[in-house]
């Protein structure tokens, strides 16, 4: 379920604009105006004063009055802004960014937070500083609310003996239950479970699992970092783990920061991660869960990155905004952007988004939250790279919950990635957003469609906090479910072509990740299906070309990182596909030489006997879902192969991936 955090919005215009307004309205710099509240709505950017935190408030300043407090001359600024008025602390509204040419360059430098008696009303402050000349433009620092529905199900082992909605070859207990890794199409899950509707690692795995120079930020809720699933698959700070407790050993600006930090400063933990907040439903650990739980230990479940039980899973770092039924804050939110930026993230996965009905622009998100989206952006700027193999850092967003056609912001946004959800059905959910903003499709679960007297096993089965569930394996379903199976796959893939040596700049990584799917329009061109109990709630044409570019799949994303092309066949036909796209237009031309398959292909797809070519055409029936490599030989020159006492051509090869599913695009898929 997603963390919606709901903010009342107005029309803003931005920080320009608003400086451009004030002096435009006649307010000299330096001079003391007469009605600070006009002021004050002339300098007031982002959102309303509702839902804002008590006693703080953030303020932009103007460039020469950040070049005196530069020079040392903080305390006559502070006497300046702050004439007659007692505050308790006024400083850089974010840690020292390590890219300091950047941070400047975005403007972050000139954000700065004041905190006061939380007793004066927010409002009477702000307005009272407005017309100070060193103040550009204030933010009211907003204290968002957590809007979803945290319902938990417990996980019981012995209710749901008779699934085997899996064939994962990891020795996982619980990894029978997980359809979005290997879906067989149980119908014990769902009546309407499909075979295949699931992100397509298992085939991958056999290629890589994972890697711990991999790091994904979480940033939700808590992430238990102790969690006998999660604990060996966590970011560790060497310096903090080995230092002084208490001390910035490392010199970050944060202390004891050892698998992450809390910047809830709601929180009572003083920036240690904490899981025991009232309020708390373990929603960041059961994201952490699906992205990166140890695969292969003999306990509990297996995830998309989790590696192959040889400590070569991707890592999870944890950077707390939610706290118990405490939100975080614009400014929270930011330093968490910054501090995964700095320390080694290359994945942002973020579980969270507003409501889409609080923007209805990109430059209405933009003005209001100015701080945040600056933050985002220096994450993702390739300067800030934190991967060899790809350009640039990758942020993450569940699309949302409300099923609106559109996506929440700040996932909306083109730099970032916003992920819609489906159900064992691969059909969409109908709680998901959909549509403008919307990127790419994953498992989400999808209670409404469950088997009777087991609904739970149609949503998502991952790691959880005990203290608040009672076990620590809970069910749980959302877009916030599914945006973690987009991380995961994206983190796995960044493995992969570290490991095969490839490289990627600017957008291309997150392009091909955008064009690795499965066709998913194809089961949407009509018919409803039911969902909180309505049996045509859910209107399928709605969602017809608007879950994003498709369903993720894993191994086709491993296939566009070696270069190598997939094709699509339908499970249990007879297909013939036409190779002129790999063997040139003269391909019904060329003599073949045949068709190699490995035992294990042949097994993967189901393939009895080997396929064949005729006239440029494979000829191939694969029974089984699955994906697999073939490698198509052919002359090329002459109806023989030259040598020894003989005239003749040379032997070329082409390896292709087949890719067999029981629902599939009939153009083939080819991307």
């Amino acid at each position: 379920m997603k963390n919606s955090l709901i903010a009342i919005s107005v029309a803003i215009i931005s920080i320009l604009m608003t400086i451009s307004c004030t002096k435009d309205a006649g307010v000299v710099e330096g001079e003391m105006a007469t009605d600070a509240e006009v002021i004050l709505s002339q300098k007031l950017v982002g959102n309303t004063i509702d839902n804002c935190k008590e006693g703080t408030l953030l303020l932009f300043l103007e460039e020469e009055t950040i070049a005196r407090i530069e020079s040392g001359e903080m305390e006559a600024v502070k006497s300046d802004i702050f004439v007659d008025k007692n505050i308790i602390c006024f400083e850089p509204a974010l840690r020292t960014p390590k890219n300091e040419r950047l941070a400047r360059e975005l403007g972050l430098h000139r954000w700065y937070s004041v905190t006061f008696d939380s007793n004066i009303p927010v409002r009477k402050f702000a307005a009272e500083v407005a017309p100070s000349k060193h103040i550009s433009a204030i933010e009211y620092n907003t204290m968002v609310t957590l809007a979803a529905d945290y319902k938990v199900r417990p996980f019981s082992e012995g209710s749901y003996a008779d699934t085997k909605a899996t064939e994962i070859s990891f020795n996982d207990l619980y990894a029978h239950y997980q359809w979005n890794l290997h879906n067989t199409g149980d119908k014990s899950i769902a009546e309407t479970a499909r075979e295949g509707a699931d992100v397509g690692v298992l085939d991958a795995w056999t290629l890589c699992a994972g890697s711990p120079d991999v790091v994904v930020a979480v940033i939700d809720g808590p992430v238990k970092y102790t969690h006998p699933d999660l604990a060996a698959s966590m970011w560790v700070n060497e310096a903090e783990l080995n230092g002084v407790a208490g001390v910035d050993d490392d010199g970050n600006k944060y202390v004891d920061d050892i698998y992450g930090y809390n910047f809830n400063t709601a929180g009572y933990s003083n920036g240690q991660i904490n899981w025991t907040t009232s309020g708390e439903s373990g929603h960041g650990t059961h994201v952490a869960g699906i992205i990166a739980a140890v695969n292969n230990n003999g306990i509990g479940v297996s995830s998309v990155a989790g590696g192959s039980g040889n400590g070569d899973g991707v890592r999870i770092m944890g950077c707390q905004v939610f706290d118990g039924s405490y939100a975080a804050s614009d400014r929270d939110m930011s330093n968490a952007f910054i501090y995964a930026a700095d320390n080694g993230a290359c994945i942002a996965q973020c579980s969270y988004g507003y409501d889409p009905g609080s923007y209805a622009s990109d430059n209405a998100y933009i003005n209001a939250t100015s701080l945040e989206y600056n933050a985002i952006k220096y994450f993702v700027n390739p300067e800030n790279c934190n991967h060899p193999s790809i350009g640039q850092n990758l942020v993450i967003f569940a699309s949302g919950n409300e099923t609106t056609s559109n996506a929440g912001y700040p996932g909306a946004l083109p730099i970032c990635v916003s992920v819609t959800a489906y159900g064992p059905d691969y059909l969409p959910t109908g709680y998901t957003n959909y549509g403008r903003g919307c990127n790419i499709a994953a498992p989400g679960g999808d209670y409404s469609i469950g088997a009777q007297n087991s609904s739970n096993k149609s949503q998502i089965l991952s790691t959880c906090v005990r203290e608040v569930a009672g076990d620590d394996y809970v069910w749980m379903e959302g877009t916030s479910m599914a945006c973690p199976h987009v991380s995961g796959v994206v983190a796995l893939g960044i493995s992969y072509a570290a490991k095969i040596g490839k490289k990627f700049n600017g957008d291309e990584y997150r392009d091909i990740v955008l064009t690795s799917v499965n066709d998913i329009n194809s089961l949407l061109l009509d018919g409803t299906k039911p969902y909180n109990g309505v049996s045509n709630a859910v209107v399928l044409n709605d969602y017809y070309k608007r879950m994003g570019t498709g369903a993720i799949d894993t191994w086709r994303l491993f296939m566009q990182i070696e270069g190598t092309p997939s094709i699509v066949v339908a499970t249990g036909e007879r297909c013939s596909i036409d190779l002129a796209e790999y063997f040139g237009g003269s391909a019904t031309d060329l003599t073949y030489l045949g068709v190699e398959v490995s035992d294990e292909a042949k097994e993967t797809l189901g393939i009895s006997g080997n396929p064949t070519m005729k006239k440029g055409l494979l000829e191939i029936k694969c029974t089984k879902n699955g994906s697999a490599k073939i490698t198509v030989s052919a002359i090329a020159g002459g109806g023989q192969l030259g040598g020894g006492n003989n005239i003749g051509g040379t032997e070329i090869k082409r390896e292709v991936s087949i890719i067999s599913r029981g629902v599939y695009s009939t153009n083939g898929g080819w991307f």
